[in-house]
């Protein structure tokens, strides 16, 4: 029974968040023009795979987060990283607005220790990123971290392909309607 209920609690918290992160990363990397809808995500970021710009090669070309996607190895293991090092982000920027007492705070951001400061944090937030598996488990109060791994993938994989679908299908509305097609 509480397994069941831990899995319910990871489907909650790890699975809908990652499905609709996945969602949004592929999708708009079918709307770019990164992928082809021919090409399955698992294979997306294949050395040999012509048919898809999400490669180490054209991360200049690519929107700061598919870059990132890239940076830490693409496909499940690379969007959780990603999305690790947004969470990561976004907390701290959020605890400072939490802490902010005065406009000294806000002015002290533009001193050279604390561009300095931001830059380092930036770092160790990119390595605690790519290293998502350890993060993860002190944040999470669970004895089965592997099912949120399982869950989150699985999570992962059907947002990727409801993506595409939703791709190809607005994609095919989208199309204009010429008379031969009519007839």
């Amino acid at each position: 029974m509480e397994l069941i209920s831990e899995a319910f609690e990871a489907i909650l918290i790890a699975g809908l968040p990652v499905f609709l992160f996945s969602f949004f990363m592929v999708y708009f990397s079918y709307k770019k023009g990164y992928l082809s809808s021919d090409v399955c995500i698992k294979n997306a970021f294949n050395k040999n795979n012509n048919s898809s710009q999400l490669s180490r090669e054209n991360k200049k070309n690519l929107l700061f987060i598919h870059s990132k996607w890239v940076t830490f190895g693409g496909g499940f293991y690379g969007l959780i990283a990603v999305f690790t090092f947004l969470i990561i982000e976004l907390l701290q920027i959020f605890n400072f607005w939490l802490n902010v007492t005065s406009w000294k705070d806000v002015t002290d951001l533009f001193s050279i220790s604390a561009l300095i400061s931001m830059f380092v944090d930036s770092i160790i937030n990119m390595v605690t990123a790519a290293i998502w598996f350890t993060y993860w488990p002190n944040k999470l109060e669970s004895s089965h971290f592997i099912l949120w791994v399982i869950i989150a993938y699985f999570c992962y994989r059907m947002g990727a392909e409801h993506a595409k679908k939703f791709y190809i299908s607005k994609k095919a509305l989208d199309e204009p309607v010429t008379d031969s097609q009519n007839m």
